[in-house]
């Protein structure tokens, strides 16, 4: 067991810090790697695990976490069930090709169990004996209760899925040359670490024991689970610790990712550790820290054998102590960063990990905060305001924004000044008249089926839409005429349409792509399916204005 004796600094890191550590580390690029985020119809979150059996047998473990807000459920007497497929392929640089599949059944569940996003499922899978030490990982995870939407995957019963894929690597073999060697360390919540006997960890099975009751594959610690534990296997060289030299101890460093806040630690080897190092054969190692002295965020976990000598390594995980992160989605939060963010600043927020993700909005909106001391945001507060409108009344928002083009304006503008609605036009003219007035503000309203003209007697050619025989005349417009060509013949010609119409600007919460013009944004959707779901179909702010 570690016996530790934590040193807290509330420090400015300086590089060197971390420098020594990284030497120490084989291949550090690949061992920061942290937990997969598996996308699609519902995320999730995957996590390998190298583990080695003995010098030449190496197995894979698949760890895999899914909220259960986000599964779908079969109702049964006993509650509700989820059922799940995992399939797991992993593909070596020779070609060879590892696969295997394994069925998911989750217990019988509550109503209000099952609809909780602080509640998890954790299963996985082990791939036995990799004969390749590089290649390529992809996991698929599918809902057999859910079929995707759409008519092609309804007719085909095409399963929602979850999915993801990376670049996997192994050292040669877990032995160093010099000092200590540190295997991937295991995640694990609410372990009985005290009463456990480490040298029966590594013998979890995927459908039980160790890796089905205690691993914890996201890595995020706080309100969900208040100790960061894990199980580290630590190999000697291969003739061994020389007699009468005891082996070094192993250096913790936890340092958060702002580089303002690090914990240092250190786990001393126990004697029935120290004999296994000396006989030649591999030690385990568990480890405790109980995370409520971490503030919120990302966090790096350094892990090195002190001396100067062996192989360490480096890992991500992440502290939540605010509940609403927990209830967040992760489709609304990656929603939400492309709604706010742009650029740099979005491909970096796509690149993160799920905490660094929710730290990057935290910011974002607290520098849009007037009055820090007031207790209130009021630019995030109307935003989810606004994001709880459009999920009820304007088609609803996912991991890719708003699913209606109606919502991302709304989002970005607020509430229009006017909203013109015919969703059911009685005359053919009605969207001709509001693609006019995106580009002529000021163009008059012809209310009724008089006002707007009649055919030309004696033909059968329909009168050109500006033609003021028999009624109000509207103003000529280039940029309308165009759009119209374009779409005069289709079925979308006479659909219903929105026109939302913003005279003073509207109330943008932060400078986006729709806040760069001073007022009267024009905004024309139109319903091109038929279905309800609205396009936009044109604007004064994107085509310009005559």
């Amino acid at each position: 067991m570690a016996a530790t004796a934590c040193r807290i600094h509330r420090i400015k890191l300086s590089v060197y810090c971390l420098v020594w550590v990284c030497l120490l580390v084989w291949r550090p690029a690949g061992a920061v790697l942290t937990p997969l985020t598996g996308q699609g119809n519902f995320p999730s979150t995957v996590e390998l695990v190298n583990r080695w059996e003995d010098e030449d047998h190496l197995d894979v473990l698949v760890l895999v976490e899914v909220a259960n807000a986000d599964l779908s459920y079969d109702r049964q007497d006993r509650g509700l069930v989820g059922r799940l497929n995992l399939e797991v392929v992993l593909t070596g640089a020779d070609g060879t090709v590892l696969k295997t599949k394994r069925p998911v059944r989750t217990p019988f569940l509550s109503e209000e169990d099952a609809a909780s996003r602080t509640l998890f499922q954790n299963f996985g899978v082990i791939l036995k004996n990799v004969p390749f030490r590089s290649g390529n990982f992809t996991c698929t995870l599918k809902d057999v209760n859910r079929i995707r939407t759409g008519v092609l995957n309804q007719m085909q019963r095409n399963l929602a899925e979850s999915s993801c894929r990376t670049l996997w690597f192994a050292p040669d073999g877990p032995r160093p040359d010099q000092g200590l060697a540190l295997e991937d360390p295991l995640f694990l919540a609410h372990a009985p670490l005290d009463s456990w006997n480490p040298d029966l960890a590594a013998a979890g099975r995927d459908t039980g024991g160790w890796l089905h009751d205690y691993a914890h594959p996201s890595r995020r610690y706080g309100i969900e689970e208040d100790h960061l534990q894990l199980f580290i296997p630590v190999w000697p060289p291969a003739a061994g610790i020389p007699p009468g030299r005891t082996p070094p101890d192993i250096r913790v460093q936890i340092t958060n990712l702002d580089m303002d806040f690090v914990v240092n630690d250190t786990i001393n080897i126990d004697e029935r550790g120290q004999l296994a190092l000396a006989a030649g054969r591999p030690a385990s190692i568990l480890y405790s820290l109980d995370v409520n002295i971490l503030p919120e965020g990302p966090y790096r976990l350094s892990l090195a054998p002190l001396g100067g000598f062996g192989r360490g390594v480096l890992k991500n995980f992440s502290v939540v102590w605010e509940l609403a992160h927990l209830g967040r989605g992760r489709n609304q939060v990656v929603g939400e960063g492309r709604m706010v963010f742009s650029g740099a600043d979005l491909s970096r927020f796509l690149a993160s990990s799920p905490a660094v993700q929710e730290k990057m909005l935290d910011d974002f909106w607290s520098g849009l905060d007037k009055d820090p001391d007031d207790g209130v945001n009021g630019p995030r507060l109307e935003f989810e305001y606004r994001l709880a409108y459009v999920r009820q009344f304007l088609g609803g928002f996912g991991e890719y924004g708003p699913y209606d083009d109606r919502g991302e304006v709304f989002l970005l503008l607020g509430p229009p000044d006017e909203i013109e609605s015919k969703h059911l036009p009685m005359n053919k003219r009605e969207q001709d008249d509001a693609q006019i007035k995106v580009f002529k503000r000021f163009a008059p309203d012809r209310e009724g089926n008089w006002a707007k003209g009649s055919y030309r007697e004696n033909t059968s050619q329909p009168r050109d839409p500006y033609d003021t025989e028999g009624g109000v005349p509207m103003p000529s417009s280039l940029f309308a005429q165009k759009n119209l060509n374009t779409r005069r013949y289709t079925a979308r010609h006479t659909f219903g349409f929105e026109l939302w119409k913003y005279d003073n600007g509207g109330r943008p919460l932060f400078v986006n792509r729709f806040s760069r013009k001073g007022m009267g944004q024009r905004f024309l959707f139109v319903d091109r399916n038929g279905t309800g779901d609205y396009f936009l179909e044109s604007s004064n702010l994107i085509e310009g204005e005559e």
